[in-house]
């Protein structure tokens, strides 16, 4: 019945994306960056530890929650951490308690339809004013650490692909077992949800409408050569979610990105993992020279 029932759905799709491509395209979008509501939405405290402090931020895109997390023996150096896709700041909390104890300032961030933050839906453009405006409050920052749809997003906000946004440049970027090709993604719920190539081409032209760039530039292990700041990418072989050849695609951007491969630990069990902290906190300490905004055109 299920099945009969999504068949059913998919056509639909299919005809109204044949007749209309452009309101389904719109639709599909919506669909495709909504966040599923989180049971815990309403934790108090959401879940973060003692000593961590709140702040809220807004942004274009509405008012998303902030955490510092400074070290008691502060070494001068400042990490911003970002989760990923239907996760949250609390889930960073092993990495960010490492970087705390070797001395770096932490802050965390929730992304707009998760944690603390508002809204419902979440895409690049969100992700990158998100992140500046961490930036603008909390920052500069030394180093990006980014999970999932956060690498993600941490590198754009790095390189600036959101147009009239400054390209905030820490000193490194830490990958945490990111998609490298935003395009794949796209094309992959295209299938699933049955649109014609017509309304495929409007659901990926809101990315130019909304950044200023097409959708095809979106793969990191091109982006990663415009980058060539420090970059650790971090991936296990057994990730189900982000396969573990997307990293080796990524490492083969330039002699700047160092790949750490585990084995064992999944998508989300690498955050959690005492080498991976290790791996992450020495780079932290040892990346790059002073961070600088460089701005993709005049907009503070």
């Amino acid at each position: 019945m299920l099945h009969a029932r999504r068949s059913i759905a998919k056509g639909l799709i299919t005809f109204a994306g044949t007749r209309w491509p452009k309101t389904t395209g719109d639709f599909a979008f919506r669909v495709f960056t909504r966040v599923p509501r989180r049971a815990d939405k309403g934790t108090a405290g959401h879940g973060m530890p003692d000593g961590v402090q709140p702040a809220t931020l807004a942004t274009s895109g509405g008012a998303v929650a902030t955490w510092s997390y400074p070290a008691e023996n502060p070494t001068g150096r400042r990490a911003l951490l970002v989760h990923g896709w239907n996760s949250r700041s609390r889930h960073m909390m092993t990495l960010a308690r490492a970087l705390n104890a070797a001395g770096i300032d932490v802050v965390l961030l929730d992304l707009p339809g998760h944690g603390a933050s508002g809204g419902r839906h979440l895409h690049m453009g969100k992700g990158i004013a998100a992140v500046d405006a961490a930036w603008r409050h909390h920052g500069p920052f030394d180093v990006f650490v980014g999970h999932s749809f956060g690498g993600a997003v941490a590198l754009n906000a790095a390189l600036g692909t959101s147009m009239c946004i400054p390209a905030r440049r820490p000193k490194g970027l830490v990958l945490l077992a990111p998609p490298n090709s935003l395009p794949a993604l796209f094309r992959g719920f295209g299938r699933m949800a049955g649109l014609p190539a017509a309304a495929q081409a409007a659901l990926e032209d809101k990315v130019f409408q909304l950044l200023g760039r097409p959708l095809s530039l979106f793969v990191a292990s091109d982006q990663l050569k415009e980058w060539t700041g420090p970059t650790l990418v971090v991936h296990d072989m057994d990730d189900r979610d982000v396969l573990y050849s997307d990293a080796l695609r990524m490492a083969k951007a330039g002699r700047h990105v160092h790949l750490h491969t585990t084995s064992g630990l999944g998508h989300r069990r690498i955050l959690k993992d005492a080498g991976v902290s290790s791996a992450v906190t020495a780079f932290a300490l040892s990346a790059g020279e002073s961070p600088v905004a460089v701005a993709a055109c005049e907009v503070a």
